[in-house]
């Protein structure tokens, strides 16, 4: 390989990625307003950065016969997917446009594309294709409407899974195949391609932008707002006589607005994350059993990592709570105190495999200790709190 090819590969692997999360992050701090306005507030973007990092090596099996595997990678396909059907649902968008863009760019990546002994492969510059198409198409549909932005990171992200992996699968097939789609993680071209369309449609959108003190303003209003329907109203009046403009002493009147907030104790939420893991580890080790020869450590944690996503994730969702959650009498909400949504039980729970290796839960437990809602490291990610609540 010439120096030149090695210099290209690594601008193109290692600082893209990196440079344009730098960028969104940027973006957002900024034009905060605006990113909220199209659903693309911090737990989407928390969502985007750290859980497709913390991820990119973890992929999920979604077809096994024989000699063939065929995987979803985390970080590289499926959080990119749930964002982009979030994002749609979000900002109600025609089904129509949607189906016309994403076929157009669908088409454009099969043809930059080609099948290769190491997978589905396309060379420098075609790959840009996409990621240009779906900031045109973007512009036509949405122009300066800040859902423009949206419009092309779902563009770009459906339609190289689609033109790139899905259509691709027959020729894949054709002999033993172990792959997985959006495997090269935040180097794939399903994140890239979602995220420079993204970044490079924002400079074309109308904008907003707040005030800090405005922004912190509403802040402390959201807080009071939340802190008064879990408290009942019991919040002392001399709270809100005050001006409290600095951020030292925002955090010191958030934390006792919380004190009496009927947030889960560390008990009840170890006594039934002990019960979903007792669960979980019997039928980590019955699908162990059934699929593999004898017992492999590596394979039963991560069958053990898998499950305990949809566990989590599904039961959360339906129901608010897992089996363990239901028998401690605990349920996990949405930070304003409302039934969890999908969003946040994905959130929440595709961080878990990050929090699993990180001592074991050991730092989520530091969290829920030392933060004022008693938040674990995925709660504050995804905006969620998990409170105490019978069951009838």
């Amino acid at each position: 390989m010439t120096a030149y090819k090695i210099v290209l590969t690594l601008l193109l692997t290692i600082f893209f990625p990196f440079i344009f999360l730098l960028l969104l992050s940027i973006l957002f701090i900024i034009y905060k307003e605006t990113f909220e306005k199209i659903g693309f507030g911090k737990r989407e973007l928390s969502l985007l950065i750290v859980g497709s990092l913390s991820t990119k090596f973890f992929d999920l099996p979604i077809f096994v016969y024989k000699s063939y595997l065929l995987a979803l990678n985390v970080g590289g396909a499926l959080i990119p997917l749930v964002l982009s059907f979030y994002l749609i649902c979000k900002n109600n968008m025609r089904f129509l446009k949607i189906l016309l863009a994403v076929s157009l760019v669908a088409f454009a990546t099969y043809m930059v594309t080609i099948v290769k002994e190491e997978g589905v492969i396309s060379y420098f510059p075609y790959y840009f294709l996409p990621i240009i198409l779906s900031f045109l198409l973007a512009l036509l549909f949405c122009y300066r409407n800040p859902s423009a932005t949206a419009f092309a990171y779902i563009c770009s992200t459906l339609g190289v899974i689609i033109g790139g992996d899905f259509s691709h699968l027959p020729e894949l097939f054709r002999k033993p195949f172990m792959g997985s789609m959006g495997g090269a993680g935040i180097y794939d071209l399903v994140y890239l391609s979602g995220l420079i369309s993204f970044c490079i449609t924002f400079p074309f959108v109308k904008k907003e932008k707040l005030s800090k003190w405005e922004r912190l303003r509403r802040k402390f209003e959201k807080e009071l707002r939340i802190a008064s329907k879990l408290t009942e109203g019991r919040i002392p009046v001399d709270f809100l006589k005050e001006n409290y403009i600095t951020k030292k002493e925002f955090n010191t009147i958030i934390r006792k607005l919380y004190e009496n907030a009927p947030f889960a104790n560390l008990f009840a939420r170890i006594l039934a994350f002990l019960i979903d893991f007792a669960i979980l580890s019997v039928l980590s080790f019955v699908l162990l059993i059934l699929f593999f020869q004898g017992f492999d450590i590596i394979a039963f944690i991560y069958i053990l990592l898998s499950l305990q996503i949809f566990y989590f994730m599904f039961l959360e969702y339906f129901f608010g709570a897992s089996i363990g959650k239901a028998i401690a009498e605990i349920k996990v909400k949405t930070v304003d105190n409302d039934k969890l949504d999908f969003m946040g039980a994905f959130t929440r729970n595709i961080l878990r495999p990050l929090e699993f290796f990180l001592g074991f839960y050991l730092v989520s437990l530091l969290f829920i200790l030392l933060t004022p809602k008693k938040q674990r490291f995925g709660d504050i990610i995804a905006d969620t709190i998990v409170v105490r609540e019978k069951w009838s």
